[in-house]
């Protein structure tokens, strides 16, 4: 349940509180805003009403049946506000333009292999104005730009952060935050994609009602993100859910760390030398249900160390659900939790934990371009802030661009 507080210099985080409930609950009344966050209705009418002159929220249909007079409803003004979200990896970017209600109003997919950070950036830039003149934008009616790229990252010495991803051999140290804030003027926040992925599931999928679950993501290699208390945990440097550099279970004469075994390209070399080709994960979905002797091996052993990632996360963290999800195909990532599944019977002890409650993701392949976008929206509008949460904009010693703060002061002006 989100709470406000009637104490005065709290409004700004009731506003807060108000508008994320109507996201949340939409179509909802004031009587209903009330009785999810506590507040008293003479707040709410208040709250609601600066919210409304500002034209972040709309009423709407009155609400039909039961006794009385209906009472009217309220909704997020979809827009309001826009926000970018792009989802960098070795193989593709992914791009979607969503409005304050989180609908995807535009997408645009590569299939692209970005080895080079300037080629990279060059096609995020082409793509985030393109999707901008699809709707004809203007330029402040997009609040912000998200960035969900693989890990690892580390803080730099003005704050944001220098993206180092494995995957990208030709990166090192790329402040593409404060690169890409330089050609748009925009601000712009840099996620670790698994981390992006568990917000997009947070905001669009099963995990939308959860306080604290966990986030395991495949694409092209194996990571996890982690929201707790309905707020992505990013850790001391931004890396927590880094489950790809733990040790395989029983690792003697075999990898280093577990994420090798899921990384993509390690995969498709090991077909390879059985004289199977693949190249995409849909190829590894047809293997699957062709029953590939080759791919069926790889696919048991990832079941395996999947259930020993899952319990151990299970044992460390605790957390409502563990879903899994990413760019894979839904019928494979299905198929491989069911897998995971039988292997956690073996470790499952009588008066011990219980086996974790998994899920498959319902947010979809999109997941991590949509988790980004919501991250501009989500800073100026989310009642429980990430201090950690780092964007390129006013190190800069520019505005930051982004009219989700104006507009709050605007109602507390009122």
């Amino acid at each position: 349940m989100l709470t406000g507080t009637n104490l005065s210099h709290a409004k700004r985080h009731n506003l807060q509180i108000v508008h994320e409930t109507i996201r949340l609950y939409a179509p909802i009344s004031r009587a209903d805003v009330a009785r999810r966050t506590g507040l008293t209705a003479q707040t709410i009418s208040n709250l609601v009403r600066q919210l409304i002159d500002t034209g972040l929220v709309i009423e709407t249909a009155r609400a039909t049946g039961g006794r009385g007079a209906p009472p009217i409803q309220l909704e997020v003004n979809p827009d309001a506000a826009f926000s970018v979200g792009l989802d960098l990896d070795t193989d593709h970017l992914t791009a979607v333009l969503v409005d304050l209600s989180g609908a995807v109003r535009a997408r645009i997919h590569h299939e692209v292999w970005l080895a080079a950070p300037e080629a990279a950036l060059d096609l995020c830039v082409e793509t985030t104005e393109a999707l901008a003149k699809e709707l004809d934008l203007r330029h402040g009616q997009i609040w912000g730009i998200g960035v969900g790229i693989p890990g690892p990252m580390r803080p730099g010495p003005d704050g944001t952060y220098l993206v180092n991803p494995i995957a990208f051999p030709q990166w090192h140290d790329v402040p593409l935050a404060e690169q890409l804030h330089a050609r748009l003027g925009l601000p712009v926040f840099i996620e670790n994609n698994a981390t992006a992925a568990a917000v997009g599931e947070h905001w669009y999928g099963a995990g939308r009602h959860l306080s604290t679950f966990f986030y395991v993501y495949l694409g092209s290699g194996l990571g996890g993100g982690l929201v707790v208390q309905g707020t992505p945990f990013e850790g001391h440097t931004g890396n927590a859910g880094e489950i790809g550099y733990l040790a395989p279970q029983r690792a003697s004469g075999g990898p280093t760390h577990v994420g090798e075994l899921f990384n993509l390209a390690n995969l498709y070399a090991r077909l390879g030398e059985a004289g199977v080709e693949a190249a995409t994960p849909d190829d590894l979905l047809t293997l699957h249900e062709a029953g590939d002797d080759a791919f069926e091996a790889w696919f048991d052993e990832a079941g395996e160390q999947l259930a020993n990632l899952l319990f151990t996360v299970r044992a460390i963290l605790d957390p409502e659900a563990t879903f899994v999800g990413g760019r894979w195909p839904d019928r494979l990532l299905g198929d491989l939790l069911e897998r995971a599944r039988v292997h956690l019977t073996d470790r499952v002890v009588p008066g011990g934990l219980d086996a974790p409650e998994l899920r498959l993701a319902t947010a979809g392949a999109d997941a991590g371009a949509l988790g980004v976008a919501s991250l501009p929206l989500y800073h100026a509008f989310a009642p429980l802030q990430r201090t950690s949460l780092r964007r390129a904009d006013s190190a800069t010693g520019q505005n930051n661009g982004s009219e989700a703060v104006s507009a709050f002061e605007r109602t507390e002006a009122g």
